[in-house]
């Protein structure tokens, strides 16, 4: 082998050998009833037609959410998708935070707005958007370590079964079931109760 291709070999290598050692991919998939922490009036409800036997919901809008503590490896940007089933045009939203403390009746979450596409009354994979972040897909910059991700509730009887997350803006989201990956680091669940106000479980609590 002459020189120059010689030098051209090595210089591709050693490209490939960089993209390789620090491109980051890593993927997760969870159940959304496999909550850490949750805020009635959100609900788990019993069906065993869907991932895992249940999913969530809230039947009122702007009340309740649930909270799950994922752990990021690495910086770097992460795409989100849910299965979710919306019964009409109004029943067809969510709010996504990440490391948001509890927010007061007067702060604005429309920035954080997951606007499902459809409507569809059948389950199906819906990437997540952000109203004001950014477009469709959304885009989730973190950081290495651990997060807290909560889904609000913003129109009620929007149902979300799982949640598929990916450093791949183009990869095809997978039910837990199907996912041969690494599982979110989780906690045991707890119920939220504000004070002064009864909290009561609306179905049951699967763990």
């Amino acid at each position: 082998m002459n020189r120059p291709i010689l030098m051209l070999t090595c210089f591709t290598f050693a490209i490939f050998i960089c993209l390789n050692t620090y491109a980051v991919e890593d993927e997760l998939a969870f159940e959304a009833e496999d909550f850490d922490v949750i805020q009635p009036p959100m609900v788990i409800m019993e069906d065993k037609e869907v991932s895992g036997g249940a999913y969530i919901m809230s039947p009122s809008g702007r009340a309740g959410w649930a909270e799950y503590e994922i752990e990021i490896p690495e910086e770097t940007e992460y795409f989100m998708w849910g299965m979710v089933q919306e019964q009409d045009g109004v029943s067809d939203s969510f709010f996504i935070t990440f490391d948001l403390l509890d927010r007061g009746e007067d702060d604005d979450l429309n920035v954080n707005t997951w606007d499902m596409d459809g409507p569809a009354v059948t389950w199906v994979w819906d990437a997540v958007s952000g109203r004001g972040m950014g477009g469709d897909p959304r885009v989730f910059e973190l950081t290495a370590g651990k997060h807290a991700l909560r889904v609000w509730t913003r129109e009620g009887n929007s149902y979300l079964d799982c949640i598929f997350m990916s450093t791949d803006q183009y990869a095809v989201p997978l039910l837990p079931s199907e996912f041969d990956g690494r599982e979110r680091t989780a906690t045991p669940p707890k119920l939220v109760n504000h004070a002064g106000k009864l909290t009561t479980v609306w179905g049951y609590i699967k763990k």
